[in-house]
C-alpha cells in the first residue's frame, strides 16, 4: 500500500463521509472511492461498511485505523515542523531598483518589512533603468522596480504597477514658467534639460513628449544623481521633469514644481518580471507588502 493511501483512508475516517474526504483532501469523491477499492483488494477484505447513512468501520478497518493513525499523525506533525523550519530560516533576497525609487515610495517601507520579515535578508541591487532590465532577463526568479512611462511597462517585460503619478516640470522658482498655472512640452524648447544618464529611459521618454512639437532638447548636462540635478535646478542651470515629491522641497527650497496640460504625461512605478508564477515565494511576499502599503498614499 502507498503511504498516499494510508493518509486518505484515515482522512476518510475522520470525516466518516467519503464526499467531505474528498473535499480536504482536493480530489474527487470517484478518486477516493477508487483508492479505497484498491485497498480493500490488496487486504482481501472489506475496511468500510457502507449504508444509505454513511460508512463505519468493519473490525479490520478499526485494526487498520489504529495501526495506522499515530504514524500519519506523527508524519504530519514533522512535515508541518519541517515547512515552518525552512519557511522561517534567514534567506537572501535579491531585486534589482532605480535609482531613488524609494524616496518617492517611502524608504521607511524597506525597514519596517524588514522588521516585520526578519527572515527575509533584503538585498537591494540599485540600478540604472537598462541594467535592472538585463538583471530580470538573467532569470525567471529575478524582477526589478522600474519608473518609466505608463503606456512603456509592457513593452519589454511583464509587470504589476505600484504607483502612477503626473508628471512635473522641476524648474527654478524665479523663471517665467514657474509662474505657469500648468505647461507643455511647446514651452520648453530653447531650455537646457538636465537628464538622467543613458541607461536610464528617462531620454527617450523625453524625446518622444517633445518630438510632436517639432524638436529634440540636447541634454544640457546628465546625471544618474537626482540629487545633482536638482541641485542644478535649484541654483537655476536648467529644468528637470519628474513625479512630484514633497522631499524635494525640504532639500530644494529654490524649486517650483508646475504640473503638465496634459494629464496623460505620466510615470508610473512597477515590478517588472519574466513570469510571476516562477518567482520565489519570498519575492512575492515583498511585492504584496509594497502594493499594500502604497495604495492609500498620496
Amino acid at each position: 500500500m502507498e503511504f498516499k493511501h494510508i493518509e486518505y483512508f484515515i482522512e476518510t475516517c475522520r470525516h466518516k463521509s467519503i464526499s467531505q474526504a474528498a473535499e480536504s483532501l482536493y480530489i474527487s469523491q470517484q478518486a477516493l472511492s477508487r483508492c479505497i477499492a484498491n485497498m480493500e483488494s490488496e487486504l482481501g477484505c472489506t475496511i468500510f461498511c457502507r449504508t444509505v447513512k454513511g460508512i463505519s468501520l468493519t473490525e479490520e478497518g478499526k485494526y487498520l485505523y489504529h495501526q495506522f493513525q499515530p504514524l500519519v499523525t506523527e508524519f504530519q506533525n514533522t512535515l508541518n515542523q519541517t515547512v515552518s523550519h525552512f519557511e522561517h530560516r534567514p534567506q537572501r533576497l535579491s531585486f534589482a531598483c532605480a535609482p531613488l525609487i524609494f524616496g518617492f515610495l517611502g524608504p521607511e517601507l524597506l525597514l519596517t518589512f524588514q522588521e516585520e520579515h526578519p527572515e527575509i535578508l533584503l538585498d537591494m541591487k540599485e540600478l540604472p533603468d537598462a541594467d535592472c532590465d538585463a538583471y530580470v532577463l538573467q532569470s525567471e526568479q529575478h524582477f526589478g522596480l522600474l519608473a518609466i512611462p505608463e503606456n512603456k511597462h509592457g513593452a519589454r517585460l511583464d509587470y504589476i504597477t505600484v504607483r502612477t503619478q503626473p508628471l512635473y516640470l522641476y524648474v527654478h522658482k524665479n523663471h517665467p514658467l514657474a509662474k505657469e498655472k500648468a505647461v507643455n512640452f511647446g514651452m520648453l524648447k530653447g531650455e537646457s534639460f538636465l537628464m538622467l544618464d543613458k541607461k536610464s529611459y528617462y531620454r527617450k521618454m523625453i524625446y518622444s513628449y517633445s518630438r510632436p512639437y517639432g524638436y529634440q532638447p540636447a541634454p544640457a548636462f546628465e546625471s544618474s544623481d537626482i540629487n545633482h540635478i536638482c541641485s542644478l535646478v535649484n541654483t537655476g542651470k536648467g529644468i528637470f521633469l519628474a513625479t512630484k515629491n514633497p522631499a524635494i522641497h525640504v532639500l530644494f527650497q529654490n524649486i517650483a514644481m508646475v504640473p503638465f496640460d496634459d494629464e496623460t504625461l505620466t510615470y508610473s512605478i512597477a515590478f517588472v518580471f519574466q513570469n510571476y508564477e516562477k518567482l520565489p515565494e519570498a519575492s512575492k511576499k515583498f511585492m504584496e507588502y509594497i502594493l499594500e502599503h502604497t495604495k492609500d498614499r498620496p
